[in-house]
């Protein structure tokens, strides 16, 4: 038990050193290249990432869950099969979607009407091969419950693209269009990290073998991949559509358009993912050992582990959403010079907590072979996104954008703790526990909300501090008093077996 809460305060240290650089870069980028230019990146890495998709989206899932279970039951062969299988389809995925892109180019002119996207693109389109046998080595890692070279190969590559970037955008060495020079430090870091992440492997006795179940890992990779096929294009959708409606129904011109969404998805959505850095980490540690308990007794006898672990989820998202609701606009205007995307901010803050929770119901229910089942809420949730992005602009400008996410992952939350219940029986306090969350949350929000009125003279930074004093204050005792968070860890521990590097 010790050593898998170890696990998870390693994970959740390298994971949230991770992200805060990351968010850092953020700012600087968006103080860098300015609101136009970031919306243009946002627009390439939607497409970009629904190539990836394409490519590994699906194996890496399947990979950890495989050798996870082949690790309970000492089966060597099968993982190191299993690795081969996943690395060959992945590579031979991405060597094809390369090779018709540099053959015909023109493609890309369908999908961009902008120049300066489709230079972007021709730079990244290498890292779709990086990026598979990255993923897939890491789904590896994370089987084998090798926790710190997981995490740590994380925060190399984003030590490497911040580093390669930096340079490239301050130095007057490299005569760089600012347009190109993170794409191209994107592309250098990844040559690197990948260079590391073969290294750990076969430091870590890793091997290539004859590939083997391919018919498993299709049946099982398939619909992890068509769902994130899906995700990836329906950003890709609201990236290209957004703007185009934003324009026709809003009145903006392409520019302003393209700074809106920039701030949306650029700005915004970076400090909504916060949580998941806490969230992300226990899913990351629990995954593994579920798909080892599935192999071995059962999940059925995890149900109040997994309870604890959603309210957990919930915990952290409502702390977030308080705090970001009631101080967004101070928050965009330090972090971003820019109070508008701190107005989005606010709005767009009670996104997190059916995000949150919807993303770790979705990682259990993918550790115990039901990635079907997950498919099919994806896809249920995916028709009411659309309708929402396609009929909402002319009302609420770019706050489509949060609408329709927010309703995309409530719907999808739904469907999925329904399933989860009906596979494993969450305990029906989980819900109250949530629930009653929620309100707590909503009633904090409200009295920081009230609390910024009253300190409009007052600086921006004192108003966040202020706000998160309150925040948690209020939470600190309603945790004690509620005993929201009791995650049954041992249950989880089997034989012991975590390891971090």
């Amino acid at each position: 038990m010790r050593k898998l809460f170890k696990a998870f305060a390693t994970v959740t240290i390298i994971s949230v050193a991770t992200r805060l650089m990351s968010f850092v870069f953020k700012i600087y980028l968006s103080r860098k290249l300015g609101a136009e230019i970031l919306g243009l990146y946002q627009i390439c890495m939607s497409v970009f990432m629904l190539f990836a998709c394409i490519c590994s989206s699906g194996l890496p899932v399947t990979l950890s869950r495989i050798t996870a279970e082949s690790d309970t039951v000492g089966n060597n062969k099968r993982q190191f099969g299993a690795v081969s299988t996943c690395l060959l389809a992945g590579v031979l995925i991405s060597l094809t979607i390369i090779s018709i892109i540099l053959i015909f180019p023109q493609i890309l002119d369908f999908v961009f009407a902008d120049e300066r996207c489709r230079k972007i693109f021709i730079i990244m389109l290498p890292m779709l091969l990086t990026t598979c046998i990255y993923a897939i080595l890491r789904g590896w890692f994370w089987g084998k419950k090798y926790f710190g070279i997981f995490s740590i190969t994380e925060l190399i590559d984003e030590i490497l693209k911040i580093l390669f970037a930096i340079i490239l955008l301050e130095s007057a060495v490299f005569a760089i269009q600012k347009e190109y020079a993170y794409a191209i430090a994107m592309l250098a870091g990844d040559l690197i990290v990948i260079v590391v992440i073969i290294v750990s492997y076969f430091a870590k006795k890793g091997k290539i073998s004859k590939p083997t179940q391919a018919k498993e890992i299709a049946k099982s990779a398939t619909p992890l991949t068509v769902t994130r096929i899906f995700g990836s294009l329906m950003s890709t959708f609201i990236s290209l559509i957004l703007p185009a409606l934003l324009v026709s129904k809003f009145n903006l011109t392409q520019s302003e358009a393209t700074a809106e969404f920039g701030r949306a998805s650029g700005m915004v959505m970076p400090l909504i993912f916060t949580p998941t850095s806490i969230i992300g980490s226990l899913g990351v540690v629990l995954i593994p050992e579920i798909a080892s308990v599935n192999a071995g007794k059962g999940v059925k006898s995890l149900s109040s582990s997994l309870g604890g672990a959603i309210t957990f989820a919930c915990l952290i998202a409502c702390y977030f959403f308080t705090i970001f609701s009631g101080s967004g606009l101070q928050l965009g205007a330090v972090l971003y010079d820019d109070t508008v995307s701190g107005e989005y901010l606010s709005f767009a803050a009670i996104i997190m907590i059916p995000m949150c929770i919807n993303n770790l119901v979705v990682s259990m229910l993918n550790s115990m072979g039901k990635e079907t089942n997950t498919f099919f809420s994806h896809i249920s949730s995916c028709v009411i996104l659309i309708i929402l992005v396609l009929t909402t602009p002319s009302l609420l400008g770019v706050k489509t954008y949060f609408v329709a996410l927010g309703a995309f992952h409530t719907l999808s939350m739904t469907i999925n703790l329904i399933m989860l219940n009906k596979y494993v029986g969450i305990d029906g306090k989980t819900l109250f526990k949530c629930g009653l969350c929620l309100i707590f949350s909503l009633g904090v929000a409200l009295v920081n909300k009230l609390a910024v009125r009253a300190m409009s003279s007052y600086s921006h930074i004192l108003v966040i501090v202020i706000v998160g004093l309150i925040t948690t204050v209020a939470f600190i005792p309603f945790i004690l008093l509620t005993k929201t968070v009791k995650v049954n860890f041992k249950k989880l521990a089997l034989k012991n077996r975590t390891t971090f590097l």
